[in-house]
């Protein structure tokens, strides 16, 4: 390999900003049946020349013809199964974001449902205005679509209130629209919000965390090195990536892992996540919001050309937003997972494919890529890899009210420890639930987790490992913002010898990964809270330019993302719940009422009580209810507990029984579940 040029005696590396994430459909006759051409089986839609098969399993509906080198068109190679329209099967919705306003109504209803049965809605290049419509027809689809889906069986019945408030909370409607304002920040931060450009390649968005990718576009990206004299020497330059199937194809395949991992960690059909005082409050519930995005890692090779890693870092930020209503106070637990894929040491071809790794390094430490002789300065240039040198992360919490940085690790060393964070007292009433995450109840595979968003518990736990012996890490805080530093501790990189150099480990040469965790309390908290997110991922290289060898920085574009929290539930609210008897009157079965009940609650202990302390967004709203009122109806007609427990009703001579859930206030609808023993 040749380096052309006789100031080019350095490395250009940086981090490109380059999310993802834009989800959208194709149909198979409109897509090449091979990423980058060719392949191991040139007919197989589904095979390309990355050794992709089927990598997601996600029935969709492709509503949208993508070309041919785009992240739609290379999504729909990754999954197995796709139709045109929407079916009873359709777990997910793929579109341009062009198409947005074409569809029929009827069509958005359909999508509030997939939603919320724990499906994905996925738009290709959407403008801010196409999320802006999607937020806008979902929240008027989604209370009609709860309803729906609740009533539907034939089992629940919803009486409404006397008089209906006005102040009622779609908790996922507003999870939704605080995406979209979400998304729309960071990309006026990057200037592409005018409404003529996307402002993402790909949007997810999904009940339990939503996908986003940086629009596949010319990006500014600052680099430097050190020239002849020493001086450093930054420059900025945008580059405008060309769209390939191979580079769609690797932002495709960062999207079907995300789906692999929410399909993996959609919670099993139980009700038994109370806050009870117990344990800690993140295994007792998931993240309440997850932001996932992916971004380009790019270094600059040995003739000065792009070398670019499409998926080469992800990040992902984990909330999990708490109101203790005791104290009055939220706690925000924050975890930021960050990696960055270099890509490893590569045989063969695969050596020099930035698609696979951006080290391209020489494994023995007399051997180089040779560059052109430099006739002026009369010595060759000779270049070692690209390879991870450190990394450096921030959080912090805005918003009004007491803000105070409780805890975060990790702190200085590097060493694995633990730490728990106090939020309340060492009970709580077992009777009290709050959901924050939406009716993610639907589906019988997604369970009900009653402690969103709500929490008496005794702490939450923070965990942090060891990354690897080459990384040391430094943490320092500054008010309630915490910042960490990560480098590569191996000092004695800096020591090369004459014709020779010290080989990069190959920790730093594969994936690196880090995880950074915070916890924050709010007094007297009010309104929403911002989350400030920085990250940098900075490569290094070596440098023999003939008279010395020396190591060269590589800067990033630096990310600074905003991201508005979803409220935590702050109202209280007072439920009851009975057994009645409607064949034939309550006092029909004065005797078997009270045996029925204690069954229930032997057979459901975590879902009958006869009072229940409901947490909610407001006192007015009833997302909570809704959620316990779906899940009852699933359990007492589909679970193995359900027909055992309508075989005792039998046995007690009840063919029929109704669980009715009220307040006394007359603002809140009644809800009511019939069993039926025998069908």
């Amino acid at each position: 390999m040749n380096m052309k040029t006789k100031k080019r005696n350095y490395l250009f590396s940086a981090i490109l900003i380059g999310i993802a994430m834009l989800m959208t459909g194709c149909a198979k006759e409109d897509i090449a049946s091979n990423d980058n051409g060719g392949g191991t089986n040139p007919t197989d839609m589904n095979v390309d020349e990355m050794s992709v098969k089927v990598t997601a399993d996600m029935p969709t509906a492709v509503l949208s013809s993508f070309d041919e080198n785009s992240m739609g068109a290379a999504l729909v190679r990754r999954l197995s199964n796709t139709t045109t329209s929407v079916n009873d099967n359709t777990k997910m919705i793929l579109i341009k974001g062009e198409d947005i306003q074409n569809r029929p109504v009827t069509e958005w209803f359909q999508a509030a449902k997939i939603y919320l049965q724990g499906g994905y809605i996925a738009i290709e290049k959407p403008h801010n205005a196409h999320l802006v419509e999607v937020a806008e027809q979902l929240s008027t689809k989604l209370e009609q679509a709860t309803v729906e889906l609740m009533t539907q069986s034939g089992h629940v019945t919803i009486t409404p209130p006397k008089q209906q408030s006005g102040n009622a909370i779609n908790s996922d409607a507003a999870r939704i629209n605080a995406r979209v304002a979400n998304i729309a920040a960071i990309a006026g931060r990057r200037g592409d919000a005018s409404g003529t450009d996307a402002v993402a390649e790909m949007v997810i968005l999904s009940p339990m965390g939503y996908y986003q990718c940086d629009p596949h576009q010319g990006v500014l990206v600052s680099s430097s090195y050190t020239d002849e004299d020493g001086n450093e020497v930054v420059k900025e330059e945008i580059h405008n990536p060309d769209y390939t199937k191979r580079s769609s194809g690797c932002l495709a395949d960062g999207a079907a892992m995300w789906l692999n991992t929410k399909n993996a960690q959609t919670p099993t059909n139980k009700v038994t996540n109370r806050a009870d005082g117990q344990g800690a409050i993140n295994e007792l519930m998931g993240a309440s919001e997850e932001h996932y995005y992916q971004r380009s890692l790019m270094a600059f090779d040995w003739n000065a050309q792009d070398r670019k890693k499409p998926n080469g870092f992800t990040e992902t930020i984990r909330v999990w937003g708490s109101h203790n209503m005791k104290t009055n106070k939220d706690y925000y637990f924050v975890e930021q997972k960050a990696q960055s894929a270099v890509g490893g040491q590569q045989e063969g071809d695969a050596r020099f494919d930035p698609n696979k790794t951006l080290y391209a390094g020489p494994y023995k430490e007399d051997e180089w890529i040779d560059a052109n002789y430099d006739t002026e300065n009369t010595h060759y240039t000779r270049y070692y890899g690209a390879f991870w040198q450190s990394g450096e992360y921030s959080l912090n919490l805005v918003g009004s009210g007491t803000i105070k940085l409780e805890d975060a690790l990790p702190t200085t060393d590097n060493n694995t420890m633990s730490t728990s964070i106090a939020v309340g007292e060492t009970h709580s009433e077992t009777s009290t639930v709050g959901v924050s995450m939406g009716m993610v109840g639907f589906n019988p595979s997604v369970g009900l987790n009653y402690s969103h968003g709500w929490t008496n518990g005794t702490s939450y736990t923070m965990t942090t490992t060891t990354n690897t012996k080459e990384i040391a890490v430094q943490k320092n805080t500054e008010a309630n913002k915490v910042i960490w530093k990560y480098e590569n501790g191996q000092k004695t990189y800096e020591d090369t010898k004459k014709d020779k150099h010290p080989l990069v480990p190959t920790s730093i040469t594969t994936d690196v990964n880090m995880d950074n965790q915070a916890c924050w309390s709010v007094e007297n908290p009010e309104g929403e809270y911002t989350l400030e997110v920085t990250s940098n991922s900075y490569l290094r290289s070596i440098y023999d330019n003939g008279d010395w060898k020396t190591w060269k920085g590589l800067s990033p574009s630096k990310e600074n993302n905003k991201y508005k929290l979803i409220v935590p539930n702050r109202a209280e609210q007072t439920w009851h719940m009975d057994v009645t008897f409607p064949e034939i009157g309550q006092e029909g079965h004065e005797g078997q009422k009270g045996l029925l009940t204690q069954y229930l609650k032997e057979q459901f202990p975590d879902l009958y009580q006869t009072k229940q302390l409901l947490a909610d967004k407001t006192a007015e709203s009833e997302n909570t209810i809704k959620i316990l009122v779906n899940q009852a109806d699933y359990l007492l007609h589909n679970t193995d507990g359900g027909q055992t427990l309508r075989e005792y009703a039998l046995d007690l001579g009840i063919s029929q029984y109704t669980i009715k859930w009220f307040t006394t206030d007359d603002k809140h609808s009644v809800y009511t579940v019939d069993v039926k023993a025998k069908e």
